[in-house]
């Protein structure tokens, strides 16, 4: 991984750079924009503490 100076170069000269973000590397679409996601659904305990339920993913409608 390197710093965004360290691509700017790269994308100067046309490269193809693979971004990669905290929750690691995402599908874009031709836009560059997330083309699906990922999210944590929680229930709350009697404390009203959350509680980790499952995961639900989905795709972003294109045009």
């Amino acid at each position: 991984m390197i710093a965004f100076d360290q691509a700017k170069p790269l994308l100067k000269d046309g490269k193809d750079i693979q971004y990669q973000g905290q929750t690691g590397i995402g599908p874009f679409n031709k836009n560059n924009d997330p083309s699906s996601a990922n999210i944590g659904v929680y229930t709350f305990d009697k404390d009203n503490k959350p509680v980790f339920d499952h995961t639900q993913s989905g795709d972003v409608p294109t045009d």
